[in-house]
């Protein structure tokens, strides 16, 4: 008997090389992740808060100021592209800013036409 395998003869180099990983051949994929929504306005929210404080230390005043940074955050969420949010807080702050001047000044003429039919009422009643 004949000792013959057919065993193919490897060079030391091509053991000793590393053999190719399948990670190498494979391109990086792209990382998927839940899509975020951009972040509000800091002007918004502080429009928002000095809109409802408005309702109970310094009405009228508090609502001007929250107008006041309700148009510079709407200018600041279309400046951005959409990369700053804060659109609906700032709908919600204008329109509460703009009921508490209504009521408060409905309130302050009420007032005075008060103060007026009791001046014209005690003027004629002696």
């Amino acid at each position: 008997m004949s000792n013959e395998t057919s065993e193919p003869e490897i060079s030391p180099a091509e053991v000793s090389a590393p053999a190719e990983s399948i990670w190498e051949a494979t391109p990086p994929q792209p990382v998927i992740g839940l899509p975020t929504a951009p972040s509000a306005s800091g002007n918004s929210i502080a429009a928002l808060v000095l809109s409802i404080a408005s309702w109970m230390i310094f009405p009228i005043v508090l609502a001007i100021v929250s107008l006041v940074f309700a148009n510079k955050a709407e200018k600041e969420i279309t400046a951005s592209n959409g990369s700053i949010g804060g659109g609906p807080l700032v709908t919600a702050s204008k329109i509460v800013a703009w009921v508490n001047i209504g009521v408060y000044m409905a309130l302050v003429i009420l007032g005075i036409l008060a103060l007026f039919v009791i001046t014209i009422l005690g003027v004629w009643g002696n």
